[in-house]
């Protein structure tokens, strides 16, 4: 995430991210914070996701996804197939 503060690394903190007419918000642990062009981006990992969290942050990272292949260039594609679980390949 982007942030204009770091937050501590090893802080656990809760993430809100609206998703349709829902808010997901599961339980995380920060990680080591990295200077950004506007501030900090600072990345995270999951320590409490419920399975209806999971579901539905899969199914919105599966659409964002398939409308950036559905802008590119055809016959542009990276070659690449993508996880079946996105949430599983970090």
């Amino acid at each position: 995430m982007e942030i204009s503060n770091y937050l501590e690394e090893r802080s656990k903190v809760r993430l809100g991210f609206p998703i349709g007419e829902s808010i997901v918000q599961p339980k995380a642990e920060m990680l080591f914070p990295m200077w950004g062009a506007n501030g900090y981006l600072q990345p995270f990992r999951f320590t409490q996701l419920w399975a209806e969290e999971r579901r539905m942050l899969e199914t919105e990272i599966t659409e964002l996804l398939k409308q950036t292949v559905a802008r590119s260039a055809p016959g542009q594609g990276t070659g690449l197939r993508p996880p079946p679980f996105y949430l599983e390949s970090f």
